[in-house]
Order: C-alpha cells, then structure tokens, then sequence
C-alpha cells in the first residue's frame, strides 16, 4: 500500500533574512539545470565549510544548518560537511602517504540484573585489531590502528570537528586522542547504545580504503571479543559493528543504524506483550514537530487495553527523511504481522497541553483524538 507521511520539521523562511554563503551555495547548487554548475557550486561549498573547519569558525556553519530552508538544503549541508571534514584533515597533513581516518560504528545493547557503569573503554584493542586484519577489514588494510576509546556521537558534534583535524597528521600510527563514553546501564531494562572506534590506515594515493558494506568475516569474532571483553556474570552485551566509514558518515549511518535496533527491541517486546494479555495491537504512525525539531511515532495499542498506547518516538536527524523512517517502521511491522497499520497525513504538536506529555494515538479512538490533536497548533 502506498502511503505518504509528511516531514514535521519547520524549516526556517530564508528569504528576505540576512544572507549565509553556505545556504546560497546549496540552493545554487540545487538549482542548477546543468551539472558541470552544480558540481562547481558544491566544490565552492565544501571548500568554504573546510577553510572554516580549519580557522576554528564554526559558527557560519552552525547557522546555515539552523536556517536551512528546506530538506534537500539541510541534507547538502550535512553531507558536505562530512566531505569538508575528511578535505579539511588531509590538507593539514603532511604525510607520505595519505592517511585514512575512520570511525567503526558500534550498536550495542545491554541489560543487567541490576545497574551498572560499563566502561568507555576496550582493555585490549589489539584483540580488535587482530581480528578485523585477520577478516580483511579496511579492503585488508595492514598498517591501521585503533583508539581503545568508546567515543559517543557527541565526539563529532560540529563544535568538537576543528579538534578532530590533527587525526590526519599522526605520522607515527599512534592512536588518536578521543573522549570515553561509558554506558549507565539501568536495572532489568535492556537499553540501546552507540559508540564508536576510530582509527586510521596508511595506503597510497587514490585508494579508498572504506567501501566495504558489511563486515565480512570479522563481525561475529568482533562481537564475542566484546563481550568477553567488558561483559560477563549477568551483564549481557550485544556489540553489532557497522563498516568503517569517515568519521561524519560513520555518525549519520550509526545514528541510523541504532533506530532501527532500538525501534526492533521496543516492536518485539511491546507486539508480544499485547498478544500475550490482551490480543493483536493496532498500530498508528505519526509525524509530530518538536522544539528539537521533529519525530515519528509508533502507537501500539488494543481496545481492551485501557491503560493507553505503548509509543516509540523516532527523532529525525539532519540526513533522514520522514518517508524513510516511517517505511522502516511499516516494513517491520508487517515482518512481525501486524494487520492493522494507519499512517496518518497531518503533523501534530508535540505534547497534550492538558496532560504535558507526549501525544500518542489509540487506534480504537482515532478520529476524535486527532481532531483534538490538531486543535492544539
């Protein structure tokens, strides 16, 4: 069934406000009817974003992602931030051979009889290092090195990015110098975490050393000499590594990446406890606008159920799309065979005014609360 479900997010109305480069370069380069301009544009862009990367200025860049007039120009920005990220780096190395920074995306998902700090941090990352050689990881790249830090997304958050630059210049392939970011697990709640590993590779000019699409052979050894590693006793940890990728890329595909499992865990465990009490779920998905900006929810609920609908709020990152979202969450349902599946065409507030929480929809009573719903714009 075809369905369309519209991006919440309130984008900023450009025109007659004070210019930014960035946002005239994208739209240029949107606008373009032949591509030979198009490209020229977005080279100017990424350029402009680097040069600004390496100054240590952030904030041009900060404020065109915040007026970004529209989808396609926040998703450009985004992407070419990533580019001038990588171009930024490498021109501030003066290496014989280009060096290759990348992150390793990590999901991993934990539970504990009861509340525990996991640690931030690998004991033996030479355990990893061996394995993913071994596997061929990195196109069998021998001569990379990781960090043993567990790095949260907040490592490459744009104020931190100028910062991240000297990654390029380690001649030496020591480690780069990263943040740890431990994981608080709560007690009999399994709970779903991102981090990273970043490292860099050595390789000669032109060789693009990150386009494997999966991991290979060195997945299934990389998550047993995790949990060894930092679990055991009841602590139960389940690390799912992404492909490498630059650092920005690894970010939107790891945030990506842990939506889907966290949206996995909650469909799983919330379909079978309806089934197992009171019988088949309906489910209704939404678009709701946010200060933050945006989100798509999932309402599990059953007409014998009184109790209100489990929900599962999706935010939208500057890469996603809304359509993209709300498919994977229609594509799951219907591997778990939920029949009764509503996507609604409105964007609705974020939370009820009368009770300040946020606005889940029950299926059973779906026409008056979306009235009410809309009422409160």
């Amino acid at each position: 069934m075809q369905f369309h479900i519209p991006d919440p997010r309130l984008f900023a109305d450009y025109a007659g406000t004070p210019s930014n480069p960035l946002i005239d370069l994208a739209l240029a380069a949107l606008a373009a009817e032949v591509a030979v301009i198009a490209e020229k544009r977005e080279t100017e862009l990424r350029e402009r974003v680097a040069a600004s990367l390496v100054a240590s200025e952030t904030s041009e860049i900060a404020d065109a992602m915040q007026r970004a007039p529209s989808l396609a120009v926040l998703r450009m920005l985004a992407r070419v931030l990533a580019a001038a990220h990588v171009a930024a780096g490498q021109s501030q190395s003066a290496s014989a051979l280009p060096t290759t920074v990348f992150a390793l995306p990590i999901i991993i998902v934990g539970a504990n009889a009861t509340p525990v700090n996991v640690p931030g941090a690998l004991p033996r990352i030479e355990e990893f290092v061996s394995l993913m050689k071994a596997g061929k990881a990195i196109r069998g790249n021998q001569t990379f090195v990781m960090s043993n830090a567990l790095a949260s997304g907040a490592a490459f958050s744009l104020t931190k990015l100028p910062q991240t630059l000297p990654w390029w210049q380690i001649a030496d392939q020591s480690a780069v110098a990263i943040e740890k970011a431990s994981m608080q697990l709560p007690a009999n709640q399994e709970s779903v975490y991102l981090r990273f590993l970043v490292g860099t590779a050595l390789a000669g000019p032109g060789v693009d050393l990150l386009t494997e699409n999966d991991t290979g052979k060195w997945g299934m050894p990389f998550t047993q000499t995790f949990a060894k590693q930092l679990g055991g006793g009841t602590l139960s940890l389940l690390a799912m590594p992404r492909p490498p990728r630059t650092p920005l890329a690894a970010l939107y595909q790891g945030l990506q990446a842990q939506r889907e499992v966290s949206f996995q865990l909650f469909a799983t465990n919330a379909i079978r406890k309806f089934r197992s009490s009171v019988g088949e779920p309906e489910a209704v998905i939404s678009a709701h606008r946010t200060e933050q900006g945006g989100e798509i929810r999932l309402s599990l609920s059953n007409a014998f159920d009184e109790k209100g609908a489990e929900g599962f709020r999706a935010e939208l990152h500057a890469t996603d799309r809304a359509q993209d979202v709300a498919v994977m969450m229609q594509n799951l349902l219907a591997e778990c065979n939920v029949e009764s599946v509503t996507t609604l065409a409105d964007v609705f507030p974020d939370v009820d005014a009368a009770t300040n929480l946020p606005i889940l929809f029950r299926a059973d009573a779906l026409e008056t609360e979306v009235e009410r719903a809309l009422r409160l714009h």
